[in-house]
Protein backbone atom coordinates (compact mmCIF):
# COMPACT_ATOMS: atom_id res chain seq x y z
CA UNK A 1 0.00 0.00 0.00
CA UNK A 2 1.06 3.57 -0.68
CA UNK A 3 1.90 5.71 2.27
CA UNK A 4 0.08 9.00 2.65
CA UNK A 5 3.27 10.81 1.73
CA UNK A 6 3.74 8.85 -1.51
CA UNK A 7 0.06 9.25 -2.37
CA UNK A 8 0.40 13.00 -1.91
CA UNK A 9 3.38 13.04 -4.30
CA UNK A 10 1.41 11.10 -6.94
CA UNK A 11 -1.57 13.44 -6.64
CA UNK A 12 0.71 16.48 -6.92
CA UNK A 13 2.47 15.15 -10.02
CA UNK A 14 -0.83 14.29 -11.73
CA UNK A 15 -2.19 17.75 -10.89
CA UNK A 16 0.88 19.53 -12.32
CA UNK A 17 0.85 17.47 -15.52
CA UNK A 18 -2.89 18.07 -15.94
CA UNK A 19 -2.39 21.82 -15.55
CA UNK A 20 0.36 21.81 -18.16
CA UNK A 21 -1.85 20.01 -20.66
CA UNK A 22 -4.76 22.30 -19.86
CA UNK A 23 -2.65 25.41 -20.44
CA UNK A 24 -1.32 23.93 -23.70
CA UNK A 25 -4.84 23.19 -24.94
CA UNK A 26 -5.98 26.69 -23.97
CA UNK A 27 -3.09 28.23 -25.92
CA UNK A 28 -3.81 25.99 -28.89
CA UNK A 29 -7.45 27.04 -28.85
CA UNK A 30 -6.47 30.72 -28.62
CA UNK A 31 -4.11 30.24 -31.56
CA UNK A 32 -7.00 28.97 -33.61
CA UNK A 33 -8.61 32.39 -33.45
CA UNK A 34 -5.97 35.04 -33.90
CA UNK A 35 -7.32 38.46 -33.06
CA UNK A 36 -4.58 40.46 -34.75
CA UNK A 37 -6.04 43.07 -37.06
CA UNK A 38 -3.98 44.62 -39.83
CA UNK A 39 -4.44 48.36 -39.81
CA UNK A 40 -4.00 50.06 -43.20
CA UNK A 41 -0.98 52.33 -43.42
CA UNK A 42 -1.85 55.99 -43.36
CA UNK A 43 -1.45 57.47 -46.86
CA UNK A 44 1.58 59.69 -47.31
CA UNK A 45 1.14 63.43 -46.98
CA UNK A 46 1.64 65.10 -50.36
CA UNK A 47 3.66 68.27 -50.40
CA UNK A 48 2.41 71.41 -52.06
CA UNK A 49 3.09 71.81 -55.75
CA UNK A 50 6.02 73.88 -56.92
CA UNK A 51 6.45 75.76 -60.17
CA UNK A 52 9.42 73.96 -61.71
CA UNK A 53 11.03 76.97 -63.34
CA UNK A 54 14.17 77.56 -61.32
CA UNK A 55 15.95 74.32 -62.18
CA UNK A 56 16.42 72.11 -65.19
CA UNK A 57 14.68 68.77 -65.58
CA UNK A 58 17.26 66.09 -66.48
CA UNK A 59 17.46 65.08 -70.14
CA UNK A 60 19.18 62.32 -72.10
CA UNK A 61 19.57 61.48 -75.78
CA UNK A 62 19.19 57.75 -76.50
CA UNK A 63 20.25 56.29 -79.84
CA UNK A 64 19.54 52.70 -80.82
CA UNK A 65 18.34 50.24 -83.39
CA UNK A 66 15.15 48.18 -83.36
CA UNK A 67 16.77 45.60 -85.64
CA UNK A 68 18.94 43.02 -83.88
CA UNK A 69 17.16 41.58 -80.84
CA UNK A 70 19.89 42.04 -78.24
CA UNK A 71 20.44 45.70 -79.12
CA UNK A 72 16.70 46.26 -79.22
CA UNK A 73 16.57 45.02 -75.61
CA UNK A 74 19.40 47.36 -74.60
CA UNK A 75 17.62 50.24 -76.31
CA UNK A 76 14.29 49.41 -74.65
CA UNK A 77 15.81 48.91 -71.20
CA UNK A 78 17.84 52.11 -71.41
CA UNK A 79 14.73 54.10 -72.28
CA UNK A 80 12.83 52.41 -69.46
CA UNK A 81 15.52 53.07 -66.86
CA UNK A 82 15.89 56.75 -67.68
CA UNK A 83 12.11 57.06 -67.96
CA UNK A 84 11.75 55.59 -64.47
CA UNK A 85 14.25 58.20 -63.26
CA UNK A 86 12.03 60.89 -64.82
CA UNK A 87 14.57 61.96 -67.40
CA UNK A 88 13.21 63.63 -70.51
CA UNK A 89 14.22 61.00 -73.07
CA UNK A 90 15.10 62.36 -76.52
CA UNK A 91 15.29 59.90 -79.41
CA UNK A 92 16.56 60.25 -82.96
CA UNK A 93 17.66 58.01 -85.82
CA UNK A 94 20.58 60.36 -86.53
CA UNK A 95 22.31 62.72 -84.09
CA UNK A 96 24.11 65.94 -84.98
CA UNK A 97 26.44 66.60 -81.99
CA UNK A 98 26.98 70.19 -83.10
CA UNK A 99 23.36 70.98 -82.22
CA UNK A 100 23.53 69.60 -78.67
CA UNK A 101 24.04 71.58 -75.50
CA UNK A 102 27.63 71.67 -74.34
CA UNK A 103 27.22 69.21 -71.46
CA UNK A 104 24.39 67.05 -72.84
CA UNK A 105 24.19 63.35 -71.95
CA UNK A 106 24.09 60.91 -74.91
CA UNK A 107 23.66 57.12 -74.69
CA UNK A 108 24.34 54.77 -77.62
CA UNK A 109 22.51 51.43 -77.39
CA UNK A 110 24.11 49.80 -80.42
CA UNK A 111 27.71 48.72 -80.93
CA UNK A 112 27.84 50.51 -84.29
CA UNK A 113 28.04 54.10 -83.04
CA UNK A 114 28.95 55.38 -86.51
CA UNK A 115 25.50 54.37 -87.78
CA UNK A 116 23.92 57.12 -85.69
CA UNK A 117 26.35 60.03 -85.76
CA UNK A 118 29.48 61.46 -87.32
CA UNK A 119 32.32 60.15 -85.17
CA UNK A 120 34.59 63.15 -85.72
CA UNK A 121 31.79 65.51 -84.62
CA UNK A 122 31.13 63.23 -81.64
CA UNK A 123 34.76 63.63 -80.60
CA UNK A 124 34.46 67.41 -80.86
CA UNK A 125 31.26 67.30 -78.80
CA UNK A 126 33.00 65.39 -75.98
CA UNK A 127 36.04 67.67 -76.13
CA UNK A 128 33.91 70.74 -75.43
CA UNK A 129 32.15 69.14 -72.43
CA UNK A 130 29.77 66.46 -73.73
CA UNK A 131 28.95 63.27 -71.79
CA UNK A 132 28.68 60.02 -73.75
CA UNK A 133 27.89 56.44 -72.68
CA UNK A 134 28.47 53.49 -74.99
CA UNK A 135 25.90 51.16 -73.43
CA UNK A 136 26.15 48.21 -75.83
CA UNK A 137 29.87 47.51 -76.02
CA UNK A 138 32.09 47.64 -79.09
CA UNK A 139 32.19 45.62 -82.32
CA UNK A 140 35.01 43.36 -83.43
CA UNK A 141 37.41 44.77 -85.99
CA UNK A 142 38.49 48.34 -86.63
CA UNK A 143 35.33 50.05 -87.84
CA UNK A 144 35.21 52.02 -84.59
CA UNK A 145 38.93 52.90 -84.62
CA UNK A 146 38.13 56.63 -84.46
CA UNK A 147 36.75 56.03 -80.95
CA UNK A 148 39.90 54.37 -79.63
CA UNK A 149 41.74 57.57 -78.67
CA UNK A 150 38.58 58.83 -76.94
CA UNK A 151 38.38 55.64 -74.89
CA UNK A 152 42.09 55.21 -74.33
CA UNK A 153 42.09 51.86 -76.16
CA UNK A 154 45.52 50.41 -77.04
CA UNK A 155 44.42 47.01 -78.34
CA UNK A 156 41.12 45.33 -79.21
CA UNK A 157 40.40 41.76 -80.20
CA UNK A 158 37.64 39.13 -80.28
CA UNK A 159 34.49 38.89 -78.19
CA UNK A 160 34.14 36.75 -75.10
CA UNK A 161 31.75 36.26 -72.19
CA UNK A 162 32.93 37.96 -69.00
CA UNK A 163 30.96 37.26 -65.84
CA UNK A 164 33.37 37.46 -62.88
CA UNK A 165 33.11 41.17 -62.09
CA UNK A 166 35.80 42.73 -59.89
CA UNK A 167 35.00 46.27 -58.70
CA UNK A 168 38.08 48.50 -58.55
CA UNK A 169 36.31 51.84 -58.07
CA UNK A 170 33.13 52.93 -56.29
CA UNK A 171 30.28 52.63 -58.80
CA UNK A 172 27.26 51.38 -56.82
CA UNK A 173 26.19 52.49 -53.34
CA UNK A 174 26.51 48.88 -52.13
CA UNK A 175 29.01 46.61 -53.87
CA UNK A 176 31.28 43.71 -52.99
CA UNK A 177 34.83 43.58 -54.32
CA UNK A 178 33.80 40.69 -56.55
CA UNK A 179 30.36 39.69 -57.79
CA UNK A 180 29.19 37.25 -60.46
CA UNK A 181 26.85 37.96 -63.34
CA UNK A 182 25.09 34.73 -64.32
CA UNK A 183 23.71 35.89 -67.67
CA UNK A 184 25.51 35.74 -71.00
CA UNK A 185 27.05 38.93 -72.31
CA UNK A 186 28.98 39.63 -75.50
CA UNK A 187 32.07 41.62 -74.49
CA UNK A 188 35.20 42.57 -76.39
CA UNK A 189 38.75 41.85 -75.30
CA UNK A 190 40.62 45.14 -75.05
CA UNK A 191 43.47 46.89 -73.28
CA UNK A 192 43.31 50.56 -72.25
CA UNK A 193 45.80 53.29 -71.38
CA UNK A 194 46.68 54.02 -67.76
CA UNK A 195 44.76 57.30 -67.75
CA UNK A 196 41.48 55.43 -68.39
CA UNK A 197 39.58 54.93 -65.13
CA UNK A 198 38.50 51.30 -64.78
CA UNK A 199 35.55 50.73 -62.44
CA UNK A 200 34.94 47.03 -63.18
CA UNK A 201 37.37 44.49 -64.56
CA UNK A 202 36.93 40.82 -65.47
CA UNK A 203 38.44 38.75 -62.67
CA UNK A 204 40.02 36.18 -64.97
CA UNK A 205 41.34 38.14 -67.96
CA UNK A 206 41.70 41.62 -66.44
CA UNK A 207 39.71 43.10 -69.34
CA UNK A 208 37.89 46.38 -68.46
CA UNK A 209 34.14 45.83 -68.24
CA UNK A 210 33.20 49.42 -67.36
CA UNK A 211 35.60 52.32 -67.70
CA UNK A 212 35.63 56.05 -68.32
CA UNK A 213 38.06 58.36 -70.06
CA UNK A 214 38.31 62.12 -70.01
CA UNK A 215 38.62 63.73 -73.41
CA UNK A 216 39.03 67.48 -73.48
CA UNK A 217 36.39 69.02 -71.22
CA UNK A 218 34.04 66.04 -71.46
CA UNK A 219 33.94 62.36 -70.63
CA UNK A 220 33.04 59.07 -72.31
CA UNK A 221 32.09 55.80 -70.61
CA UNK A 222 32.21 52.30 -72.06
CA UNK A 223 30.02 49.47 -70.76
CA UNK A 224 31.96 46.67 -72.43
CA UNK A 225 29.27 44.13 -73.20
CA UNK A 226 25.57 43.58 -73.71
CA UNK A 227 24.75 43.57 -69.99
CA UNK A 228 21.90 46.06 -70.38
CA UNK A 229 19.84 43.57 -72.37
CA UNK A 230 19.01 42.38 -68.83
CA UNK A 231 17.07 44.87 -66.70
CA UNK A 232 18.82 43.50 -63.61
CA UNK A 233 21.98 45.29 -64.82
CA UNK A 234 20.25 48.69 -64.59
CA UNK A 235 22.76 49.87 -61.99
CA UNK A 236 25.56 49.75 -64.56
CA UNK A 237 23.74 52.41 -66.58
CA UNK A 238 22.91 54.69 -63.65
CA UNK A 239 26.43 54.17 -62.32
CA UNK A 240 27.86 55.12 -65.72
CA UNK A 241 25.65 58.22 -65.88
CA UNK A 242 26.84 59.27 -62.44
CA UNK A 243 30.47 58.65 -63.39
CA UNK A 244 30.40 60.88 -66.47
CA UNK A 245 28.28 63.64 -64.92
CA UNK A 246 30.08 63.72 -61.53
CA UNK A 247 26.90 65.05 -59.87
CA UNK A 248 23.65 63.14 -60.39
CA UNK A 249 20.37 63.45 -58.48
CA UNK A 250 17.44 61.10 -59.18
CA UNK A 251 14.32 59.75 -57.39
CA UNK A 252 14.24 56.26 -55.85
CA UNK A 253 11.86 54.12 -53.77
CA UNK A 254 13.99 54.17 -50.62
CA UNK A 255 12.54 50.88 -49.34
CA UNK A 256 13.40 47.25 -48.59
CA UNK A 257 10.85 44.46 -48.94
CA UNK A 258 11.62 40.79 -48.34
CA UNK A 259 9.17 38.06 -49.37
CA UNK A 260 8.95 34.55 -47.92
CA UNK A 261 7.07 32.53 -50.53
CA UNK A 262 5.28 29.29 -49.57
CA UNK A 263 5.82 29.86 -45.87
CA UNK A 264 5.40 27.89 -43.69
CA UNK A 265 4.08 25.21 -46.07
CA UNK A 266 6.88 22.73 -46.82
CA UNK A 267 5.93 20.41 -49.66
CA UNK A 268 9.11 18.53 -50.58
CA UNK A 269 9.60 16.47 -47.44
CA UNK A 270 7.42 14.72 -44.90
CA UNK A 271 8.14 14.06 -41.23
CA UNK A 272 9.96 10.80 -41.95
CA UNK A 273 12.40 12.45 -44.38
CA UNK A 274 12.87 15.46 -42.12
CA UNK A 275 13.64 13.10 -39.23
CA UNK A 276 16.27 11.38 -41.37
CA UNK A 277 17.80 14.69 -42.52
CA UNK A 278 17.61 16.76 -39.34
CA UNK A 279 16.52 14.50 -36.51
CA UNK A 280 13.13 16.09 -35.88
CA UNK A 281 9.70 16.52 -37.45
CA UNK A 282 9.02 19.06 -40.18
CA UNK A 283 6.86 21.13 -37.85
CA UNK A 284 9.49 21.17 -35.15
CA UNK A 285 12.28 22.04 -37.59
CA UNK A 286 10.39 24.95 -39.15
CA UNK A 287 9.14 26.28 -35.81
CA UNK A 288 12.32 25.84 -33.77
CA UNK A 289 15.15 26.21 -36.33
CA UNK A 290 14.12 27.92 -39.57
CA UNK A 291 11.73 30.57 -38.26
CA UNK A 292 13.96 31.77 -35.37
CA UNK A 293 16.81 32.22 -37.85
CA UNK A 294 14.60 34.33 -40.13
CA UNK A 295 13.20 36.23 -37.15
CA UNK A 296 16.71 37.12 -36.07
CA UNK A 297 17.56 38.64 -39.44
CA UNK A 298 14.30 40.61 -39.41
CA UNK A 299 14.96 42.06 -35.95
CA UNK A 300 18.64 42.84 -36.52
CA UNK A 301 17.99 44.73 -39.76
CA UNK A 302 14.50 46.17 -39.08
CA UNK A 303 13.09 44.31 -42.10
CA UNK A 304 9.51 43.03 -41.83
CA UNK A 305 8.55 40.00 -43.92
CA UNK A 306 5.74 39.54 -46.41
CA UNK A 307 4.81 35.83 -46.25
CA UNK A 308 2.63 34.21 -48.90
CA UNK A 309 0.60 31.00 -49.11
CA UNK A 310 -0.60 29.49 -52.38
CA UNK A 311 -4.30 30.31 -52.86
CA UNK A 312 -4.70 30.31 -56.68
CA UNK A 313 -3.42 27.87 -59.30
CA UNK A 314 -4.41 26.40 -62.65
CA UNK A 315 -5.38 23.09 -61.06
CA UNK A 316 -6.91 22.20 -57.70
CA UNK A 317 -4.31 19.41 -57.56
CA UNK A 318 -1.59 22.04 -57.10
CA UNK A 319 -2.44 22.83 -53.49
CA UNK A 320 -0.33 20.95 -50.91
CA UNK A 321 -1.49 19.83 -47.51
CA UNK A 322 -1.29 22.51 -44.84
CA UNK A 323 -0.01 21.97 -41.32
CA UNK A 324 -2.73 23.92 -39.52
CA UNK A 325 -0.89 24.27 -36.22
CA UNK A 326 2.34 25.37 -37.88
CA UNK A 327 0.61 27.90 -40.12
CA UNK A 328 -1.26 29.39 -37.20
CA UNK A 329 1.82 29.60 -34.97
CA UNK A 330 4.18 31.02 -37.60
CA UNK A 331 1.54 33.28 -39.12
CA UNK A 332 0.75 34.82 -35.77
CA UNK A 333 4.44 35.27 -34.97
CA UNK A 334 5.07 36.93 -38.36
CA UNK A 335 2.29 39.44 -37.73
CA UNK A 336 3.54 40.24 -34.25
CA UNK A 337 6.88 41.28 -35.81
CA UNK A 338 5.13 43.81 -38.11
CA UNK A 339 5.01 41.37 -41.01
CA UNK A 340 2.21 40.71 -43.45
CA UNK A 341 0.40 37.63 -44.76
CA UNK A 342 -0.66 37.57 -48.40
CA UNK A 343 -2.03 35.08 -50.91
CA UNK A 344 0.05 33.70 -53.78
CA UNK A 345 -0.95 32.69 -57.31
CA UNK A 346 0.87 30.27 -59.58
CA UNK A 347 -1.22 29.93 -62.73
CA UNK A 348 -0.25 29.11 -66.29
CA UNK A 349 -1.18 31.26 -69.25
CA UNK A 350 -4.11 29.93 -71.25
CA UNK A 351 -5.42 27.80 -68.39
CA UNK A 352 -8.06 28.34 -65.74
CA UNK A 353 -7.79 29.81 -62.25
CA UNK A 354 -8.70 27.59 -59.29
CA UNK A 355 -8.85 28.77 -55.69
CA UNK A 356 -7.73 26.82 -52.62
CA UNK A 357 -11.19 27.04 -51.09
CA UNK A 358 -10.49 24.90 -48.02
CA UNK A 359 -7.47 26.92 -47.01
CA UNK A 360 -9.21 30.26 -47.70
CA UNK A 361 -12.10 29.29 -45.42
CA UNK A 362 -9.72 28.09 -42.74
CA UNK A 363 -7.65 31.28 -43.00
CA UNK A 364 -10.72 33.42 -42.38
CA UNK A 365 -11.64 31.20 -39.44
CA UNK A 366 -8.18 31.48 -37.85
CA UNK A 367 -7.41 35.12 -38.73
CA UNK A 368 -10.92 36.39 -38.27
CA UNK A 369 -10.04 40.11 -38.18
CA UNK A 370 -7.36 40.06 -40.87
CA UNK A 371 -8.02 41.62 -44.27
CA UNK A 372 -6.00 40.05 -47.07
CA UNK A 373 -4.70 42.93 -49.24
CA UNK A 374 -1.78 41.49 -51.20
CA UNK A 375 -1.23 38.91 -53.94
CA UNK A 376 2.14 37.47 -55.00
CA UNK A 377 2.43 36.28 -58.60
CA UNK A 378 4.99 33.49 -58.47
CA UNK A 379 5.74 32.60 -62.11
CA UNK A 380 5.37 35.89 -63.94
CA UNK A 381 1.93 35.29 -65.46
CA UNK A 382 -0.85 37.50 -64.12
CA UNK A 383 -4.55 37.71 -64.90
CA UNK A 384 -7.09 39.91 -63.15
CA UNK A 385 -9.14 36.74 -62.60
CA UNK A 386 -6.68 35.94 -59.81
CA UNK A 387 -7.93 38.96 -57.88
CA UNK A 388 -11.33 37.34 -57.30
CA UNK A 389 -10.14 35.29 -54.32
CA UNK A 390 -13.18 34.93 -52.03
CA UNK A 391 -13.10 37.31 -49.08
CA UNK A 392 -9.95 39.14 -50.18
CA UNK A 393 -9.62 42.82 -51.06
CA UNK A 394 -6.43 42.81 -53.11
CA UNK A 395 -4.86 46.28 -53.25
CA UNK A 396 -1.28 45.41 -54.31
CA UNK A 397 -0.02 42.73 -56.71
CA UNK A 398 3.58 41.60 -56.60
CA UNK A 399 4.71 41.11 -60.18
CA UNK A 400 7.95 39.97 -61.83
CA UNK A 401 10.29 41.95 -64.15
CA UNK A 402 9.21 41.72 -67.78
CA UNK A 403 9.31 43.48 -71.14
CA UNK A 404 8.26 46.76 -69.51
CA UNK A 405 11.18 46.91 -67.09
CA UNK A 406 10.60 46.08 -63.45
CA UNK A 407 6.87 46.61 -63.79
CA UNK A 408 5.69 49.48 -61.56
CA UNK A 409 2.10 50.61 -62.10
CA UNK A 410 -0.48 52.63 -60.18
CA UNK A 411 -3.01 53.46 -62.89
CA UNK A 412 -5.44 50.61 -62.06
CA UNK A 413 -7.62 49.80 -59.08
CA UNK A 414 -4.66 47.84 -57.72
CA UNK A 415 -0.97 48.69 -57.51
CA UNK A 416 1.74 46.62 -59.21
CA UNK A 417 4.99 46.28 -57.27
CA UNK A 418 7.85 44.13 -58.61
CA UNK A 419 9.85 41.40 -56.97
CA UNK A 420 13.14 42.52 -58.47
CA UNK A 421 15.17 39.44 -57.52
CA UNK A 422 14.36 35.83 -56.58
CA UNK A 423 16.35 32.97 -55.08
CA UNK A 424 17.84 31.44 -51.95
CA UNK A 425 21.42 31.70 -53.22
CA UNK A 426 23.39 34.92 -53.35
CA UNK A 427 26.44 33.48 -55.11
CA UNK A 428 24.75 32.62 -58.40
CA UNK A 429 24.36 36.16 -59.66
CA UNK A 430 21.75 37.37 -57.19
CA UNK A 431 24.13 39.50 -55.15
CA UNK A 432 25.11 41.49 -58.25
CA UNK A 433 21.47 41.84 -59.36
CA UNK A 434 20.40 43.07 -55.92
CA UNK A 435 23.25 45.61 -55.80
CA UNK A 436 22.50 46.76 -59.34
CA UNK A 437 18.76 47.25 -58.79
CA UNK A 438 19.52 49.01 -55.52
CA UNK A 439 21.73 51.50 -57.37
CA UNK A 440 19.11 52.28 -60.03
CA UNK A 441 15.90 52.19 -57.98
CA UNK A 442 17.03 52.64 -54.38
CA UNK A 443 15.19 49.52 -53.26
CA UNK A 444 15.64 45.92 -52.23
CA UNK A 445 12.77 43.63 -53.25
CA UNK A 446 13.81 40.02 -52.91
CA UNK A 447 12.01 36.66 -52.72
CA UNK A 448 13.11 33.58 -50.79
CA UNK A 449 11.35 30.33 -51.72
CA UNK A 450 10.80 28.46 -48.45
CA UNK A 451 9.73 25.29 -50.31
CA UNK A 452 13.37 24.67 -51.22
CA UNK A 453 14.95 26.03 -48.07
CA UNK A 454 14.90 22.75 -46.12
CA UNK A 455 15.28 20.32 -49.00
CA UNK A 456 15.75 20.83 -52.74
CA UNK A 457 14.28 17.36 -53.33
CA UNK A 458 13.68 14.16 -51.39
CA UNK A 459 17.38 13.34 -51.33
CA UNK A 460 19.07 16.70 -50.83
CA UNK A 461 19.06 18.52 -47.49
CA UNK A 462 19.71 22.20 -48.20
CA UNK A 463 19.14 24.13 -44.95
CA UNK A 464 22.80 24.34 -43.90
CA UNK A 465 23.81 25.73 -47.31
CA UNK A 466 20.84 28.06 -47.66
CA UNK A 467 21.25 29.33 -44.10
CA UNK A 468 24.74 30.52 -45.07
CA UNK A 469 23.30 32.24 -48.15
CA UNK A 470 20.65 34.00 -46.05
CA UNK A 471 23.45 35.11 -43.74
CA UNK A 472 25.32 36.50 -46.76
CA UNK A 473 22.18 38.40 -47.80
CA UNK A 474 21.98 39.93 -44.33
CA UNK A 475 25.68 40.80 -44.18
CA UNK A 476 26.23 42.02 -47.75
CA UNK A 477 22.86 43.73 -48.31
CA UNK A 478 20.50 44.37 -45.39
CA UNK A 479 23.13 45.45 -42.88
CA UNK A 480 24.53 47.92 -45.42
CA UNK A 481 21.19 49.64 -46.11
CA UNK A 482 19.90 50.85 -42.72
CA UNK A 483 18.88 53.99 -44.62
CA UNK A 484 16.19 52.04 -46.51
CA UNK A 485 12.75 51.88 -44.92
CA UNK A 486 11.39 48.38 -44.23
CA UNK A 487 8.01 47.88 -45.92
CA UNK A 488 5.55 45.02 -46.37
CA UNK A 489 3.78 44.68 -49.71
CA UNK A 490 0.57 46.56 -48.91
CA UNK A 491 2.57 49.47 -47.47
CA UNK A 492 4.35 50.22 -50.76
CA UNK A 493 1.42 52.00 -52.33
CA UNK A 494 2.19 55.59 -51.35
CA UNK A 495 5.90 55.43 -52.18
CA UNK A 496 5.24 53.87 -55.61
CA UNK A 497 2.57 56.44 -56.48
CA UNK A 498 4.86 59.27 -55.40
CA UNK A 499 7.80 57.81 -57.32
CA UNK A 500 5.79 57.43 -60.53
CA UNK A 501 3.89 60.72 -60.45
CA UNK A 502 6.41 63.23 -59.14
CA UNK A 503 8.05 65.93 -61.22
CA UNK A 504 11.40 67.41 -60.32
CA UNK A 505 14.09 69.79 -61.48
CA UNK A 506 17.43 70.64 -59.95
CA UNK A 507 20.46 72.77 -60.56
CA UNK A 508 23.91 73.16 -59.09
CA UNK A 509 25.86 76.40 -58.98
CA UNK A 510 29.25 76.21 -57.27
CA UNK A 511 28.57 74.85 -53.78
CA UNK A 512 24.77 75.28 -53.85
CA UNK A 513 22.23 72.68 -55.07
CA UNK A 514 18.54 73.55 -55.39
CA UNK A 515 15.76 70.99 -55.87
CA UNK A 516 12.14 71.70 -56.80
CA UNK A 517 9.51 68.96 -56.97
CA UNK A 518 5.79 68.46 -57.28
CA UNK A 519 3.27 65.62 -56.77
CA UNK A 520 5.46 63.88 -54.20
CA UNK A 521 4.83 62.73 -50.64
CA UNK A 522 6.83 64.04 -47.70
CA UNK A 523 9.88 61.83 -47.38
CA UNK A 524 10.17 61.09 -51.11
CA UNK A 525 13.63 59.54 -51.49
CA UNK A 526 16.37 60.60 -53.89
CA UNK A 527 19.89 59.39 -54.56
CA UNK A 528 22.48 62.13 -54.88
CA UNK A 529 25.76 60.88 -56.27
CA UNK A 530 28.52 63.43 -55.99
CA UNK A 531 32.27 63.75 -55.73
CA UNK A 532 31.77 66.43 -53.05
CA UNK A 533 30.34 66.34 -49.55
CA UNK A 534 27.16 67.86 -48.15
CA UNK A 535 27.74 70.44 -45.43
CA UNK A 536 24.11 71.29 -44.62
CA UNK A 537 20.63 71.23 -46.14
CA UNK A 538 17.21 72.85 -45.84
CA UNK A 539 13.92 71.19 -46.75
CA UNK A 540 15.32 67.67 -46.70
CA UNK A 541 17.19 65.18 -44.57
CA UNK A 542 20.30 63.43 -45.85
CA UNK A 543 22.38 60.40 -44.94
CA UNK A 544 25.48 58.91 -46.50
CA UNK A 545 24.65 55.68 -48.32
CA UNK A 546 28.22 54.86 -49.30
CA UNK A 547 30.57 55.14 -52.28
CA UNK A 548 29.76 58.78 -52.95
CA UNK A 549 25.97 58.34 -52.69
CA UNK A 550 23.67 60.21 -50.34
CA UNK A 551 20.06 59.25 -49.75
CA UNK A 552 17.84 62.30 -49.42
CA UNK A 553 14.34 62.44 -47.90
CA UNK A 554 12.60 65.54 -49.19
CA UNK A 555 10.33 67.32 -46.68
CA UNK A 556 9.39 70.45 -48.66
CA UNK A 557 8.69 71.11 -52.33
CA UNK A 558 11.77 73.35 -52.47
CA UNK A 559 15.03 72.19 -50.90
CA UNK A 560 18.57 73.53 -50.80
CA UNK A 561 21.84 71.66 -50.30
CA UNK A 562 25.07 73.43 -49.39
CA UNK A 563 28.22 71.54 -50.34
CA UNK A 564 31.56 71.81 -48.64
CA UNK A 565 33.93 74.08 -50.50
CA UNK A 566 36.40 72.22 -52.70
Amino acid sequence: MLSWKRLLYVVLIVTVVSCVFMLYNMNEERARHVRIKNVPMEPGEYMGTKQLADGAGPQVWILGDDGEEIYEKIYRNSRQIFGDLHYAVREASWLDPEKLEQDALVVFCDESVGSYTDLSKLGDFIARGGKVILAAGLPEGNEDAYLWPLLGIREKSVRENYSRLCFEEALLPVQEEEMTYEGYTVSTWLAVEEDARVYIRDGDSGVPVLCTCEYGEGMICLINGTFLADIHCAGLLTGAAGAVQKDMLYPVLGSKTVFLDNFPMITYINDKLCMQMYGCSTESFVRDVVWPSLQGMSLRTDTPYTSSVLAAASSDQSFPEINDSLFTTIGRSALQYNGELIYAANCREGEGVCFNQRFIEEFHDVFANYEMRGLAVQNGYFSERMLAIPGAGIKVVRTMPGAAGLGFSCDKEYLEFPAATVGNSMEEGNLFSISSILAAYGMVSHVFDINTLIAKDEDTASWDTDKQQIGLFEKAVLKKVPWLEGRVLSHTQDIVESYLQLQYAWKKEKDRVELDLSNAIRGQAFFFRTEGRIREAEGLSYEEAGNGYYILRVLQSHAVIIMEEE
